[in-house]
């Protein structure tokens, strides 16, 4: 049987880099042409993940554990941890997909849910009733707010996913104690690894800097990303930082000069090769063609 595999294409729409907007809402139904209601064992690199499920019983793969989800249920699945899904065909639910790097800036205004950010959970039974159908509603209303294009859009999605964030503390809080789930060591490391990077993405610190603040060798690091997301930890770097130069080219007016200095590239023409590289297209095509179809909406 064929492991876990991470997916950058399948189930969600890319790498975090191409998260342009906050998050991305989608109804579980929209990929069922390519799933067949049937999701292999997978996981993410740099996004995290709720899920809503509205109705029917699923079957869960959740970190090698399986389990009989009965909705209403809720699931939050954080970035490098296996998950898979066998739905009922016709399921209701949705699932919202966030970079866990705006994860990372949401959790510094809300300490409280550090606890459990890192760490699967699921909350569905009798007993939870209470607190999981007013998620209905509220994932009815990401839907929503995510189809309509507007200059408050992305407040208002940052909004409704921090009450998302507070109710499934709650429900979290209410829940009986559930077995933890343990990272395994080199998990824990790629966390802590991302966390630096999300601070300190436009510093141009290289691997070695962030190796010697987390006390090991560059190797070791290097090592430890590449086993959890089949990719180096400079690659991890670079996609950061063209994530926030995607987000600046499309939501400033910024000249694309004047991006590139405020993400402290030496030339703006360094950082239209690197722009170019990474992304496929140079950032005038990419600032045109997001916004002509943005227009379109």
């Amino acid at each position: 049987m064929d492991g876990p595999r991470i997916d950058r294409e399948q189930y969600v729409l890319g790498d975090a880099s191409h998260h342009v907007g906050l998050l991305n809402c989608e109804r579980i139904s929209e990929r069922s042409h390519i799933h067949g209601w049937h999701v292999h064992t997978h996981y993410h690199d740099g996004l995290a993940q709720l899920f809503y499920f509205a109705d029917g019983e699923t079957l869960g793969h959740l970190d090698y554990e399986e389990m009989r989800i009965t909705a209403p249920a809720l699931i939050w699945m954080p970035q490098l941890v296996n998950h898979g899904f066998d739905y009922p065909e016709g399921i209701c639910g949705w699932v919202v997909t966030i970079p866990t790097a705006d994860l990372m800036r949401i959790s510094q205004t809300m300490p409280w849910i550090d606890p459990w950010l890192s760490r699967p959970a699921h909350i569905f039974g009798p007993e939870h009733l209470a607190g999981l159908l007013p998620f209905h509603s509220l994932f009815e209303e990401i839907e929503a707010e995510h189809a309509h294009w507007g200059e408050d859009r992305g407040v208002t999605l940052e909004a409704l996913f921090r009450i998302a964030l507070v109710r499934l503390h709650r429900c979290l809080q209410n829940a009986l104690p559930s077995r933890a789930t343990a990272l395994v060591p080199h998990q824990t490391l790629v966390n802590e690894f991302r966390a630096l990077v999300d601070r300190d993405y436009f510093l141009n610190r290289s691997v070695g800097d962030y190796a010697a603040e987390l006390s090991v060798t560059s190797t070791y690091l290097t090592r430890c990303v590449r086993l959890a997301t089949g990719r180096t930890a400079g690659a991890i770097i670079h996609d950061r930082l063209l994530l926030e130069a995607r987000r600046l080219i499309v939501f400033t007016d910024l000249p694309i000069a004047q991006v590139a200095y405020r993400l402290n590239f030496s030339t703006p023409s360094y950082f239209t090769r690197f722009f170019t590289a990474l992304a496929g297209e140079k950032p005038t095509v990419f600032r045109n063609r997001m916004r002509a179809r943005n227009r379109q909406r």
